[in-house]
């Protein structure tokens, strides 16, 4: 759950709450109809906090914004490593790391508006066994619902009422 007040894209007197719901995990991945919280559950949130707002104050609650990332990477494997273990692996990684509930640099989700960048996700792929090298990695804005990718970039920038979420990653591995 995140605040945000007045001066951060909001009225006078306005405050939003936005709610990341838990979502379980399968097979360490998330789908994205798991990451917005149903009606029954955001009217709970706001009349519980109806009851306790500063007379005046208005009190938005909703879900944030995601913003969808793909990356695009290709990786060398070590000498007799399995290219599909690898892969398996690198996809792990890349789904662990870019997740609005577990992932982030702390493990604690990523934060909102932390934006994505190449060199953090060279170092993600460089940490899996038996990985030789990282030889490209590439980062796409993507859209969750419509599947619109954008262009390729170093660094995906994320508003500061969003989160990332994985979407449709691409791991090719070559062998040493």
């Amino acid at each position: 759950m995140r605040c945000l007040a007045a001066g951060e894209g909001l009225e006078a007197g306005s405050v939003r709450i936005l709610v990341v719901p838990a979502a379980p995990e399968e097979h360490g991945r998330l789908r994205f109809e798991q990451l917005i919280p149903d009606e029954d559950t955001l009217t709970a949130i706001a009349s519980q906090l109806e009851s306790c707002r500063l007379v005046g104050t208005r009190v938005l609650v909703e879900p944030p914004l995601y913003q969808g990332v793909t990356v695009v990477a290709r990786l060398r494997s070590r000498p007799r490593a399995s290219a599909s273990r690898v892969e398996a692996a690198a996809l792990d990684a890349l789904f662990h790391h870019l997740n609005p509930i577990s992932g982030g640099p702390d493990g604690n989700g990523w934060p909102f508006g932390r934006p994505v960048q190449a060199g953090e996700i060279f170092s993600i792929l460089q940490a899996v066994p038996d990985v030789e090298l990282v030889e490209d990695v590439r980062i796409f804005g993507a859209d969750p619902t419509t599947g619109a990718r954008g262009q390729a970039t170093q660094r995906l920038e994320v508003a500061p009422n969003s989160l990332v979420f994985s979407y449709e990653h691409q791991v090719r591995v070559e062998p040493a």
